[in-house]
């Protein structure tokens, strides 16, 4: 039975500072798509303060080295489009490096992801739930059976891996790095798509749903009066809470209910003073989400 070995995160106040450190830094350029150059290298260093810049192809592509030790306690994710790690194999691979005592000898393409502030893992999800999970199972004593494994697994958190980090990625970018990187393993399509088609195709297929569904309410004018809207503003709307959500191809659906969630809530909080002739239209329909402006519907979706 695998003992108990030392706890490899630094004491809580050390975290906290670290990421208070990050957010400091971040936090000018909460609403931007991109960072600035100058504090790239900055935040390189809180994420991974153990790190060092072996190669830099560009201002915003660097190859860093670093224990893992860093890896486990900076804040990474999955890539949105990538697959899920399967966990029977990210145990396997786990029992692999904890009985063999081999060192990590591996690349993980990361992408910084300045909506969410985290590491997005493009490539090496496996590789990287493997460490996750030998550091979860080493803390309760249950990781591996067999007199090879000493329970200090220091040696594993000591040892150096290699990073590849991209800041100020487009998704465009990203999607050519996954498939360039997965040319000898085929992925399903599901895995491989056009992130901004995707978005402006389902956006658009809702919008006629809509349309379809409460056809009294869209207006051809460009300021039609309440409780209409016309099909460009209406995709404007869902545009914005499309992104206000971070929503993805896998949690798109949720657009749709927020929307039919919203629609009920008024329904049964009805405004006051509402003029007749409007309210008996929404209760002929059903549709009372137009009774708001376009600016209006975004801050309350």
């Amino acid at each position: 039975m695998l003992k108990k070995g030392p706890k490899i995160a630094r004491p809580v106040q050390a975290e906290i500072k670290k990421t208070n450190a990050l957010e400091n830094i971040l936090a000018p350029y909460e609403h931007q798509e991109f960072l600035p150059s100058h504090v790239i290298p900055q935040i390189i260093q809180l994420a991974f303060p153990s790190s060092t810049i072996i190669h830099t192809y560009s201002d915003r592509h660097h190859v860093i080295k670093l224990p893992i030790r860093d890896l486990l306690q900076a804040p990474i994710a999955n890539w949105q489009f990538n697959r899920p790690a399967d966990r029977t194999r990210c145990e396997d691979i786990g029992t692999y490096i904890a009985h063999s005592k081999k060192p990590v000898d591996t690349i993980l393409y990361v992408s910084f992801n300045n909506k969410k502030r985290t590491f997005d893992v493009i490539d090496g999800i496996h590789r990287y739930t493997a460490l996750c999970i030998i550091k979860e199972k080493s803390a309760h004593l249950d990781l591996i059976s067999g007199d090879e494994c000493s329970g200090d697994m220091t040696w594993l958190w000591d040892s150096v891996m290699i990073l590849n980090v991209r800041m100020n990625a487009l998704d465009g970018e990203l999607i050519e790095l996954f498939k360039s990187l997965n040319k000898s393993n085929p992925i399903p399509d599901l895995y491989v798509r056009d992130v901004v088609k995707d978005k402006r195709e389902y956006i658009q297929a809702l919008a006629v749903k809509w349309q379809n569904n409460f056809k009294p309410h869209f207006s051809s004018t460009n300021k039609p009066n309440r409780p209409n809207i016309n099909r460009d503003r209406f995709i404007d709307v869902l545009d914005a809470v499309y992104d206000k959500y971070h929503l993805t191809e896998e949690t798109k659906e949720k657009l749709e209910q927020t929307l039919e969630r919203n629609n009920g809530h008024i329904s049964q909080n009805i405004p006051k003073k509402l003029p007749t002739t409007i309210r008996e239209k929404c209760e002929a329909t059903g549709c009372w989400l137009f009774l708001y402006s376009a600016e209006d519907l975004i801050k309350m979706l």
